[in-house]
C-alpha cells in the first residue's frame, strides 16, 4: 500500500516526473554517445577525431561571440510570460533573430578560414568552408536548450538531446561496417551524417513547436528590452567563462603538431558529462519554480550531492577498462586526462546548479561578474599551461577553474538569499 502511494504521489508530481524523464533522457544519451564516439574514433583515428572536434570548437566558440545575449533575452521573455500564443511569438521572434546572428557569424567565419594559418597548415581551411552554410544547425541547437527549459518544454528539450544522437549513432555505424576498408574522405563523411541527422530532427521539432511570426515588431521590442536588463550581461559573462572554456580544444590545436590531443582532451570531458547531468538536470526542471523561490529547497540540494558524488566515483571505477579494452592504446592517456577534469566538471556542475536558480531570480550582473572571474581565470591557466604541457595542461586549468566557479556562485546565491530574507524582515 506504501509503495502503490507513493507510485500515486510521484504521478501526480509533475517536477518529479520532468526531472525524472530528463535525467532518463541523458543517461540514455551518455552511452549512446559513448558508442557513436567508439565507432568514429576507430573510423577515423585519433587524428581526424581530433580534426572532427576542433571543427566542432570552433562553431561552439563562434555561437558564444555572435549571440550578443539575445537567446537568454528570449529565455527570461518566456520564463515570466504565462500566454501560450505570446510563447509561440516569442519563439517566432528569436528564430528571425538567430538567422541574422546566422548571417553574421557565417561571413566572419568565411574570413577566418581564409586568413588563418593554423587551419591552413592542418588542411582544414576548405573543411571549414564546405561546413559553414551549414552553421545554423549549431545555433538551433542554441535556440532550443535556452528557450525550452524557460518555457519548460521539458519533453521538447529531451527530444532535441536524444533524437539526433540516435540518428547519428545509427548512421555512425552503417558507414563503419559498410565504407571502414573504402578510401574516402572520411572526416567529410562522418560530419556530413552530424549534420544530416540534426537538421532532420531540428526541422520537425520546429514544424511541430508551430511558431508564430505576429506581432514581430512588439516581441523583438520585449526581447531588446530583456536583453538590455538581462541577456547582454549573461552574454558578457558568456564570453569570459563558456568562450574561453571553449577556446581551450582550440587552443591545444594551435600549440600542438595535429589536433590529436584535441580529441584526447574531448573524450576526457565527454566520459565527465554524468557529472554535470545530475545538477543541470534537476536545476533546469525546476528553473521556472526557482523564480519564486527563496532559496535552494534543503532537499533538494542534498539529493543533488548525494547523486553527483556516487557517480564521481561510479566513473572513476569504469573509466580505466573502458578505456583500455574498447579504444585501444592509442587514447590511454585519456584515462589520467578524465581523473583531472573529473574535479573540475563537478564542480562547475554545482556551480551551474545556483547559475540557474540566480538565473532564473533575474541576476544577470551577477552571473556576468562571476564569468567574467571564471573567464579570466581559465584564459590565464590555458595560456600558461598549454603551450608546455598541451592537453594535461588544460585538464588542469578545467580542475582550477570548475572550483573557481563553484565558489563564485555559492557566494553570489548566498547574498541574494541573505538578501531576500532582510527584505523579507
Amino acid at each position: 500500500m506504501k509503495t502503490k502511494g507513493i507510485i500515486r504521489s510521484f504521478k501526480k508530481n509533475t517536477r518529479a516526473r520532468q526531472v525524472l524523464g530528463l535525467f532518463s533522457v541523458n543517461i540514455i544519451g551518455l552511452p549512446i554517445g559513448i558508442i557513436t564516439s567508439i565507432v568514429i574514433t576507430r573510423y577515423l583515428g585519433a587524428q581526424e577525431y581530433g580534426d572532427y572536434r576542433f571543427i566542432q570548437s570552433i562553431f561552439n566558440f563562434a555561437i558564444i561571440i555572435f549571440s550578443f545575449g539575445f537567446f537568454q533575452a528570449g529565455n527570461r521573455a518566456l520564463v515570466l510570460n504565462h500566454d501560450k500564443q505570446k510563447a509561440k511569438e516569442y519563439y517566432g521572434a528569436e528564430l528571425i533573430i538567430t538567422g541574422g546572428i546566422f548571417i553574421l557569424m557565417s561571413i566572419s567565419l568565411v574570413l577566418y578560414a581564409l586568413i588563418d594559418k593554423n587551419l591552413q597548415d592542418k588542411g582544414l581551411d576548405k573543411f571549414l568552408l564546405f561546413v559553414i552554410p551549414f552553421g545554423w544547425v549549431f545555433l538551433l541547437n542554441r535556440y532550443f536548450e535556452t528557450l525550452f527549459q524557460a518555457d519548460n518544454q521539458i519533453r521538447k528539450l529531451g527530444e532535441v538531446r536524444l533524437y539526433p544522437k540516435i540518428g547519428f549513432l545509427l548512421a555512425a555505424l552503417l558507414i563503419y561496417f559498410v565504407l571502414m576498408n573504402v578510401q574516402t574522405n572520411r572526416l567529410a563523411v562522418i560530419y556530413g551524417l552530424y549534420l544530416l541527422t540534426e537538421i532532420v530532427v531540428y526541422i520537425i521539432i520546429l514544424l511541430r513547436l508551430n511558431v508564430s511570426f505576429k506581432n514581430f515588431k512588439q516581441r523583438f521590442q520585449e526581447i531588446w528590452h530583456y536583453n538590455k536588463t538581462f541577456g547582454f550581461n549573461v552574454y558578457l559573462g558568456s564570453i569570459f567563462a563558456v568562450g574561453f572554456a571553449q577556446l581551450t580544444e582550440i587552443l591545444i590545436s594551435y600549440f600542438g603538431i595535429d589536433n590529436s590531443g584535441v580529441g584526447f582532451y574531448s573524450l576526457a570531458i565527454t566520459f565527465t558529462l554524468p557529472l554535470s547531468f545530475i545538477p543541470n538536470t534537476i536545476a533546469t526542471t525546476h528553473y521556472k519554480d526557482f523564480s519564486t523561490s527563496i532559496k535552494v529547497p534543503r532537499r533538494l540540494l542534498l539529493i543533488t550531492i548525494g547523486l553527483s558524488v556516487t557517480s564521481l566515483i561510479a566513473l572513476w571505477l569504469l573509466v580505466p577498462p573502458f578505456v583500455t579494452y574498447l579504444y585501444g592504446k592509442e587514447f590511454e592517456s585519456v584515462i589520467l586526462l578524465n581523473f583531472v577534469v573529473s574535479f573540475g566538471v563537478i564542480a562547475h556542475g554545482f556551480g551551474n546548479f545556483f547559475n540557474r536558480y540566480l538565473g532564473a531570480n533575474g541576476q544577470g550582473k551577477a552571473l556576468r561578474n562571476s564569468a567574467i572571474i571564471v573567464g579570466g581565470c581559465t584564459m590565464i591557466l590555458n595560456l600558461l599551461l598549454i603551450p608546455k604541457w598541451g592537453e594535461s595542461g588544460a585538464a588542469y586549468s578545467k580542475l582550477a577553474s570548475g572550483f573557481v566557479y563553484l565558489i563564485l556562485m555559492l557566494t553570489f546565491y548566498l547574498q541574494f538569499v541573505n538578501m531576500n530574507k532582510r527584505h523579507k524582515s
